[in-house]
């Protein structure tokens, strides 16, 4: 009896910053190994205002073959070196799916799988798979910019086997709104996390408070904004939301804790400054005990102008604390029915409260509601966290990845596929 082989897997991202596609490139990498999978990580540099998730990896016992001239920002020279350095690891890994992970690498990483096919004359032909984590069609780049990268992801599609989205919304844009694929070519697979460790996390919870603000009566609502310190983000409509409550006399009913860093670290400290907000708002850097951090917080906010599926909601939702969030991008998947029609500016959902991107006012209303309604953050909280537990684990997200990749391989047993 032959005994399988395992199916050989490239997974390729840019760099592994902090956020959810790190996340998944590197447990994914863990968890496909082994008799049934062998899987190789391959990765750039983080750039100098990131957060780095290196040590998620060497916790994970991933080790992953880093490419220095991969990094974030678009660099011609490099990136065809970059290129060349990954048709090397193919043509040495021999895989049968390269799957690839953001912008950057779904580009170079297709390209190099589609140039090593063509030149393989009749042996089996490498599976490309490429995973969208964000909206990335919106608000990210100009007009110009955004017309040439769709129509770069409609030419690499056609070359590719399955595309995967993250979100019923996230399908929408790629299959109707931009038309980057036809239906049959893109498939539906949540994001998946290790969502135990944020309902039963350390109890620092007085420690980190004491941390960032000592004389706090105890009678504040503690709320945290978690992710890079950048544009898209609008960090900005917390700062301003913060402000309009100080104004109106509220400012002692919360505290703010902005986690993360980025290239906007300097300019929004010194925003905060300039709105008198020093006894409301820390900025607290990149932590890397987010389980703790979130059981300091009472509620979570996220203000972007666009987003995938926020992996900060998930890790709150999870971690029981209720959510606020601007209504964009896969948001509104995660948050479910909304119970009625925002007639005071911000929108009521089954898991959280939605608000428009940009109306500060509107955020203020909600977090002054929870902040007020016990009853009905504790509700809320509750039902999130049973959504997102049933909906985004790990086991799930294997499971789905198993069986795609079983389905475009199928390798017989003791058969090696060339």
């Amino acid at each position: 009896m032959h005994t399988p082989r395992p199916i050989r897997i490239l997974r390729i991202i840019a760099r592994l910053n902090i956020g959810g596609p790190a996340i998944q490139a590197i447990t994914l990498t863990e968890r496909l190994s082994g008799e049934r999978y062998k899987s190789l990580l391959v990765c750039g540099n983080v750039s100098e205002h990131e957060g780095d998730m290196s040590f998620l990896a060497n916790a994970k016992g991933v080790r992953p073959q880093v490419l220095p001239t991969m990094g974030r920002e678009i660099s011609p020279v490099d990136d065809v070196r970059s290129l060349g350095h990954i048709v090397k690891v193919i043509l040495r890994f021999n895989p049968h799916i390269i799957h690839t992970h953001t912008a950057k690498a779904g580009t170079l990483g297709r390209l190099a799988g589609i140039s090593v096919n063509s030149v393989r004359g009749g042996k089996r032909k490498i599976k490309l798979v490429h995973t969208f984590h964000g909206h990335i069609f919106h608000d990210y780049f100009s007009p110009l910019k955004t017309s040439v990268f769709i129509q770069i992801e409609r030419l690499l599609a056609r070359f590719t086997d399955r595309i995967i989205v993250i979100s019923p919304s996230q399908q929408h844009d790629i299959c109707n709104r931009f038309r980057i694929a036809q239906p049959g070519k893109v498939r539906v697979i949540p994001l998946g996390f290790e969502l135990s460790r944020f309902s039963y996390p350390p109890g620092r919870k007085e420690e980190i408070r004491a941390k960032y603000f000592p004389n706090d009566s105890g009678n504040a609502s503690w709320v945290g904004i978690v992710g890079r310190l950048t544009s898209i983000k609008n960090h900005r409509m917390l700062l301003e939301t913060a402000r309009n409550l100080k104004e109106e006399g509220k400012g002692d009913f919360f505290r703010f804790l902005i986690v993360g860093g980025g290239e906007l670290k300097e300019e929004l400290s010194g925003y905060s400054t300039e709105l008198g907000l020093e006894e409301m708002v820390a900025f607290t850097g990149w932590q890397e005990d987010m389980p703790s951090l979130y059981k300091a917080l009472d509620i979570v906010a996220l203000t972007s102008l666009n987003e995938g599926t926020p992996v900060t909601l998930i890790e709150a939702m999870a971690a029981g604390k209720p959510v606020v969030a601007t209504d964009v991008g896969g948001v509104r998947d995660l948050m479910g029915v909304i119970d009625n029609t925002g007639t005071k500016g911000y929108k009521i959902a089954r898991n959280g409260i939605l608000v428009r991107p940009g109306e500060s006012e509107a955020l203020a209303k909600a977090l002054l509601l929870l902040h007020r309604d016990k009853d009905l953050s504790r509700t809320m909280a509750a039902q999130a966290e049973k959504f997102v537990l049933n909906n985004y684990t790990t086991q799930k997200l294997v499971n789905n990845l198993d069986s795609l990749y079983t389905e475009l391989v199928g390798i017989p047993p003791g058969v090696e596929g060339e």
